[in-house]
């Protein structure tokens, strides 16, 4: 999954399909998917947010793996990219839409559970460790 943080420190999230079946329909979550075969992590990320957004993202950079506990269990490795895309740069061709949020925002938005956790225990400690 790929968390990304915008130039100003907000970040641009992906609102999930409100369909029944999918892992957290309706909320607000990262981008990408599953691995397919022959596939290293970074190429099924790079691949699956192509597939999402139009975007080629190079260079993410590893946060951490963890395990979907609030989802169908699966271990889930996450990146993150600071600055570089925005939201008028994505070409949205799955899902229900795309939004900035400043950190502060994210408290009321139905964010996924399981990204909720991973933002406040990982990437929040790593962004203010960064200079603005």
């Amino acid at each position: 999954m790929l968390l990304v943080v915008t130039g100003d420190r907000r970040l641009l999230l992906h609102h999930r399909d409100d369909i029944p079946g999918i892992p957290h329909p309706g909320c607000w979550a990262g981008f990408g998917g599953a691995v397919e075969v022959g596939e290293t992590v970074v190429q099924a990320l790079r691949r699956e947010v192509q597939e999402e957004t139009g975007i080629d993202v190079t260079d993410p950079v590893f946060l951490a793996d963890e395990i979907d506990h609030e989802g169908d269990g699966s271990l889930v490795s996450l990146f993150y990219i600071l600055g570089g895309i925005e939201e008028s740069d994505i070409n949205l061709r799955e899902g229900a839409g795309v939004g900035v949020f400043s950190f502060d925002e994210l408290a009321d938005l139905p964010l996924s559970p399981f990204v909720r956790r991973v933002i406040e225990t990982h990437l929040e400690g790593v962004l203010q460790g960064m200079d603005p």
